[in-house]
């Protein structure tokens, strides 16, 4: 098995004798364990008559199995051994998995196999599940991916599984004569075969003991040996090409896509030519389509590659966002495309050292990757193992076996007009033409179908040559220096501060535990000027906005050399953040930071993003309600954090001008902080410190700027409306103080309560899709809240449901002392405990804890110390106390 430098892990295949397929991995550094089964059954194996069956029976198989029988029992042993549990049904494939402390992992098992071998698939269990599947499919129904993904299956082969109807709701899943059980268990029985099954088990048991768990426990699952049978209906028929379709969005959206059909791609993963042609036509630097698109105006983005697939079809899309002016000039866009495509057929020869940078590239991100969580980690090798061989379980998705000048042609051919389909979305999409207008299926989406003009068409095909001012990708110059691992000059367990000029702090760390060739660069930018008033603040966004735009063509060989920036706004200023292979980063950075002061923004670009902001903030409006209460609740609490109306509203009238004075004045007078974290040594740090201090050595220097935070004195309730929008409520509870006792007590209460909340108001009393209790930070003032959507009760109600969960909740309290505290309590503790999985999260932690003042990094041990002091009867009495009706608190709704 194909394994990273870096991977200390041991691995074990093995096949039980049901067909079930298994991968063991030993993992001596992980205080969790995990496991995840994903099996090659999903919406495409739906009867026609039953459409959502897959997603029902995965929403069923939680719900009780004849050994463990208690509806959402599961869930709640999960969490309070200290995991997390999920799962998805997608096209051809389901997937659910689960984590817990390592101890525990024995005892939950057996839970997870009997979904696979016995669920019980009760009656009632159903009828409300069904109204669960319904809400969430009323909870999506605005969505719009969803909205254009309906349209697409009502324009493809009507015959093929792609055309179902993945979701379902009361109409697809009802109980027509009362055989809905039969149907379901009938579906389970035929489709739930362990050998269409893979299973992954980790965690710091040995192999044998793993191997034991899976022999003892999965054996049992059916298994008949038949193999899965193949699609046999192409996705598209010659009529369902050479279509432009017209789709109306919710929000605003500007978009064209072109897509081209191609047949399973899936075997050609070992060579990566899909991957490496969309490389091409994604390129963003000098030359390419998108910086030629965007000179004239035309698009904001560009992205090649996507596109839905399966096992018997390919989408390979071209999509462009476009501006207001590239959506009359789409026709030229797509000539340009195929102007692209010919300069690629071209200049074949400069193809394989290309090729080669990209697999450089990839070799260094298999050997550089870093640990991700464990519950995340099995999911995808679970998947993976449908679709690489055994010994490229882990490799399959960084594999590039060398250039196939073959295989690069046949791809090329099906990027012809003739194999083509259009997909125009905007707001003004269905114009009155001779098409009659249609409206999909489920999600009621207004689209046009049109055929693509023949004599169109054949001249696009004719086109031979590109623009003369059409380049491809040079060999990258960022993929030059060696990436070489630096020896430890230090073993400090914490960040250092440099000596610096006061209001310039600089922290540095060399990594001494992840040893990788990569690392964290963080700038933060405080200034007085960016929080003066809504419209500073909305221009503070603006500029991280038009900042990354012009400098993404400069810098774009740097993205593609595995190196990543993102400037963001924050309360106060704005932060830059560098990621990843240390050899050339600290270049990349400096260049950054330099451009913060100089690079040209242009008037064009600035009325362009201004534009697509504003636009942005607005459909925040058509936002999921509960989004919205979120987002009150912030502005409510963090002043210098306004909704996104506001921020809008402050932006309409600002001129560029306007946003050049601004922009000159932010730098005027900063407070900046530093930090550098990963494969370097001092002398690295010191550098780019003293770049940093003649960067803004003409800068006056402010005292640190404290994000101020509202404190709820009273209980406070605020009520607002909004058409066809769904009911909703958040109910929001402040810690009384900042400090870590209040804290810990506020993270006891939410372990203690969120799956409880989420089990009787959302799986039993079927509220709403949307129901959950969950820790909620501002400013570092603790916080817990609670919040209901729902389709069917008024946000009166929902509340009153609230409150009379958290009465009962009070009142049989002291039964969780004897059957839960102690695990929830050891739950909480490995989560605060758990250790950082690796070099990105302990930056993020670093670089958070720099941000709080926290100078010695205590917080962890902190909240530790904290939690094992607290009682039972201290976390109650905190309860009852937080949660009495004149305790300050916070609930706001939405009808």
């Amino acid at each position: 098995m194909k394994l990273s430098n870096n991977d200390n892990k041991q691995y074990k295949h093995l096949t039980l004798d049901n067909g079930l397929r298994v991968l063991l991995v030993n993992d001596p550094s992980s205080e969790k364990s995990a496991s995840s089964l994903a099996i090659n059954i999903g919406h495409f194996d739906d009867p026609i008559d039953r459409q959502g069956m897959a997603h029902f029976i995965e929403h069923m198989l939680f719900l009780g199995t004849e050994q463990y029988p208690n509806r959402g029992e599961f869930s709640q042993i999960v969490s309070q051994f200290g995991g997390n549990s999920n799962a998805w049904t997608g096209t051809e494939h389901t997937c659910y998995f689960f984590d817990v402390r390592s101890e525990k992992f024995s005892n939950v098992l057996p839970r997870f196999a009997d979904f696979f071998i016995a669920p019980l698939f009760e009656e009632s269990a159903l009828n409300d599940e069904r109204n669960a599947i319904d809400s969430e499919f009323n909870l999506k129904v605005k969505d719009d991916n969803r909205r254009i993904i309906q349209v697409h299956k009502e324009t493809v082969n009507p015959a093929h599984p792609f055309t179902k109807f993945s979701v379902g709701n009361h109409d697809t899943l009802g109980d027509k004569q009362g055989h809905i059980r039969k149907e379901v268990v009938d579906f389970f029985t035929a489709h739930y075969q362990a050998q269409w099954m893979t299973l992954v088990l980790a965690g710091p048991q040995s192999l044998e003991e793993l191997s034991a768990l899976a022999h003892n426990h999965f054996s049992s699952i059916a298994g008949s040996g038949i193999e899965k049978p193949p699609i046999c209906k192409p996705m598209y028929r010659q009529e369902d090409l050479g279509l432009l379709l017209h789709i109306q969005p919710r929000k605003h959206l500007q978009k064209l896509i072109v897509s081209f059909a191609m047949p399973d791609i899936k075997d050609l993963y070992r060579y990566k030519s899909l991957s490496f042609l969309a490389h091409l036509l994604g390129y963003e630097g000098d030359g390419s389509l998108y910086s030629i698109l965007k000179k004239n105006g035309w698009i904001n983005a560009l992205s090649a590659g996507g596109g839905v697939n399966g096992s018997n079809f390919k989408d390979f899309n071209i999509s462009f966002a476009l501006t207001d002016a590239g959506i009359e000039f789409y026709e030229d866009i797509v000539e340009m495309l195929f102007e692209y495509i010919s300069l690629i057929k071209d200049k074949k020869t400069s193809l394989p050292a290309l090729y080669l940078d990209k697999k450089r590239l990839l070799e260094l991100a298999f050997d550089n990757q870093e640990v991700n969580k464990l519950i995340d980690w099995v999911s995808n090798v679970s998947v993976n193992m449908h679709h690489y061989d055994d010994d490229n379980v882990l490799y399959g998705d960084y594999c590039m076996a060398g250039f196939n000048e073959v295989l690069h042609e046949q791809l090329l051919e099906y990027l012809s007009p003739h194999n083509m389909r259009l997909v125009m979305i905007h707001p003004s999409a269905t114009h009155e033409t001779e098409t009659i207008n249609k409206i999909a299926q489920w999600y009621n989406t207004p689209y046009q179908v049109e055929q693509i003009s023949t004599e169109w068409l054949h001249a696009l095909a004719n086109i031979r040559s590109p623009l003369p001012e059409m380049l491809l990708p040079n060999v990258n110059p960022y993929l030059a220096h060696d990436n070489e691992l630096f020896e430890i000059e230090s073993t400090a367990q914490t960040p250092t501060q440099l000596k610096d000029k006061p209001g310039f702090e600089f922290w540095f760390k060399q990594d001494a535990t992840f040893r990788v060739t990569k690392g964290h660069f963080y700038l933060e930018l405080d200034s007085e000027i960016s929080i003066a008033d809504n419209k500073a603040m909305a221009l503070t966004r603006l500029f991280a906005d038009l900042f990354m735009d012009s400098v993404a063509e400069q810098f774009y060989s740097a993205e593609l050399a595995g190196l990543s920036y993102h400037l963001t706004s924050h309360q106060g200023g704005l932060t830059l953040h560098t990621a990843g292979l240390s050899s050339c980063q600290l270049k990349l950075a400096t260049q950054l930071v330099e451009a913060l002061q100089k690079q040209p923004i242009s008037a064009t670009r600035f009325a362009e993003y201004k534009k697509q902001l504003i636009r942005h903030w607005k459909n925040h409006n058509k936002n999921k309600p509960v989004s919205e209460l979120f987002s009150i609740l912030g502005a409510k609490l963090m002043p210098w954090n306004p909704t996104p109306e506001a921020l809008a509203k402050a932006l309409k009238n600002v001129c560029f001008n306007e946003f050049n004075a601004f922009r000159s004045a932010f730098f005027s007078s900063i407070h900046a902080k530093a930090f550098l974290h990963g494969n370097w040594q001092l002398k690295h740090a010191k550098a780019i410190q003293q770049q940093l201090l003649c960067n803004f050595a003409t800068s006056e220097i402010l005292e640190d700027l404290k994000k101020p935070l509202n404190t709820i004195e009273t209980p406070e309730c605020e009520i607002f409306w909004k058409e066809n929008s769904e009911h909703a409520f958040i109910h929001y509870i402040q810690a009384p103080t900042k400090n870590v006792e209040d804290k810990i007590k506020i993270m006891a209460f939410n372990q203690l309560v969120s799956q409880h909340y989420f089990e009787q108001l959302r799986t039993q009393k079927q509220l709403g899709y949307l129901v959950g209790a969950g820790y909620a930070p501002f400013n570092t003032r603790a916080g817990i809240a609670f919040y209901i959507q729902s389709p069917k009760f008024t946000s009166a109600e929902l509340v009153e449901h609230h409150h009379q969960f958290m009465q009962e909740f009070v009142t049989h309290i002291d039964e969780l002392e004897q059957t839960q505290w102690s695990d929830m309590k050891s739950g909480l503790k490995s989560q605060i405990a758990e250790k950082d999985k690796n070099l990105r999260l302990r930056s993020q932690r670093f670089w958070v804890a720099i941000g709080n003042d926290d100078h010695a990094f205590s917080m962890q041990e902190q909240l530790l110390e904290s939690l094992n002091a607290l009682t039972f009867e201290q976390l109650k009495q905190f309860i009852i106390d937080v949660t009495a009706p004149d305790f300050p608190n916070l609930t706001l709704q939405m009808n």
